[in-house]
């Protein structure tokens, strides 16, 4: 039987503070990465990996900050956060194309006063296929954070777009709120947006949306009546729809990859 990889393990040290992106990359069939961050500690993380199956751990320790910024082309991806008191998780992730790829996301606030955000874009295209299953759970009294989950369709494409936000019987006093839009490019392809709640407790505020529009001919027909044609109209399409989130991430020379890769 063969032996599976060791985890990359990543340690951001008590009080420390990184200004500048820590980069990983990894490749092949699977790969898993297993952050720590002290208490204190703030750091941001740039996961370009590539492996087909890649995983993702994080535990943040009391007072901490964290911003992971993933854009990879794994075709199964799981990633996980432990929020704990007072620290505050920043999820920003990328998804493009795939066959069928499955992504699930899983952070939990098991502190008070602990943030947990996750931004997640994706663009499908040409028949691809993609699920995405985003999950906040506030297991603490006054937590907070957003899911904002924001993507384009087109040409046959299909994705499942999953938002769920859980406030257990210990949570009281969260806010929290889910947001799930799609823009669909073309009549051909299909999105599911489902997003859902659970609310075992009082004294919270959480609510959530769900949109999904369309770019008609006569969208297009009024750009192209302008002298824009039509590659360089969807190029606008995707860069408005998508802007307000890409520059939520903290890094220009990042935001530029990410946007360059949406756009490709």
């Amino acid at each position: 039987m063969k032996k599976s990889l060791k985890p990359r393990q990543i340690v951001m040290k008590r009080g420390e503070v990184h200004s500048h992106p820590l980069v990983i990359s990894e490749h092949g069939k699977t790969s898993s990465v297993e952050v720590l961050v002290e208490s204190g500690a703030e750091a941001i993380i740039f996961d370009s990996s590539r492996s087909n199956v890649h995983s993702v751990s994080i535990v943040l320790e009391p007072d901490s900050k964290l911003t992971y910024i993933s854009l990879t082309r794994a075709s199964a991806q799981t990633l996980r956060s432990i929020v704990q008191k007072n620290a505050s998780m920043h999820w920003h992730c990328t998804t493009i194309g795939g066959d069928g790829d499955r992504h699930e996301l899983l952070s939990t606030c098991t502190g008070s006063h602990a943030t947990s955000t996750v931004d997640w874009i994706f663009s499908a295209t040409r028949k691809e296929k993609q699920s995405v299953t985003v999950r906040n759970i506030f297991d603490a009294q006054d937590g907070g954070g957003e899911i904002t989950l924001k993507g384009v369709a087109e040409e046959k494409a299909s994705v499942v777009c999953n938002g769920m936000i859980e406030i257990t019987e210990k949570g009281r006093g969260t806010n929290t709120y889910l947001t799930e839009d799609v823009l669909m490019l073309d009549s051909t392809a299909h999105v599911d947006a489902i997003p859902a709640l659970e609310i075992r407790t009082n004294d919270v505020k959480a609510s959530h949306s769900a949109t999904v529009s369309r770019v008609t001919a006569e969208n297009l027909f009024y750009l192209q009546s302008r002298g824009i044609d039509a590659a360089n109209a969807r190029q606008m399409f995707v860069e408005g729809f998508l802007g307000a989130l890409t520059e939520r991430i903290p890094n220009a020379e990042i935001r530029e990859r990410v946007r360059e890769a949406l756009l490709q």
